[in-house]
């Protein structure tokens, strides 16, 4: 195995640091847990949270395949256009994340950004798209970089296409 993974044109170290071995792990559990809390505060402040990070955070609410709830998480997102990119990286753990999964089974979902509610398309972006965005993101979110070297799976990145007017 190589102990380098390649994005774009550059190269990235697989091995994680020790604190980063340590920390991925709590950081999911983290996520996982405070979920609805992160999903209330987003709501009540309009996504102002996020603005002194300077971070673009949206809400994401998918059907659950399993469960045939509404499931709503908060993701960072990457503007392409009018389009969104969400990285499925699950702070690097080994399996894509629920709403992955959710969106694979049901393309169609609503996203809220800031004051803004609309319906989405998600389509998964192809492996060369995917190749030629992730440098773009590592721009924008350096710690991402983490993710890819916490684990062996292809993190996928996933295309939000706002249908109709978004306004």
């Amino acid at each position: 195995m190589s102990d380098q993974i390649r994005i774009g044109d550059k190269e990235h170290p697989v091995r994680l640091s020790w604190l980063e071995r340590v920390g991925l792990p709590i950081h999911r559990q983290l996520d996982k847990r405070l979920s609805v809390i992160g999903v209330a505060v987003y709501r009540m402040t309009r996504g102002a949270v996020a603005r002194p990070w300077k971070v673009d955070v949206l809400l994401l609410t998918t059907h659950g395949r399993r469960s045939g709830r509404d499931r709503t998480v908060v993701l960072q997102f990457f503007p392409d256009g009018v389009d969104m990119i969400l990285a499925a990286a699950n702070d690097g753990g080994a399996s894509h994340p629920g709403w992955y999964h959710n969106l694979k089974a049901s393309p169609t979902a609503q996203v809220e950004v800031m004051d803004r509610r609309f319906a989405v398309q998600a389509t998964e972006l192809s492996t060369d798209e995917a190749a030629a965005f992730w440098p773009r993101l590592l721009r924008r979110a350096p710690s991402y970089e983490r993710y890819l070297r916490a684990t062996s799976r292809q993190i996928p990145l996933i295309r939000l296409a706002p249908e109709g007017d978004p306004s």
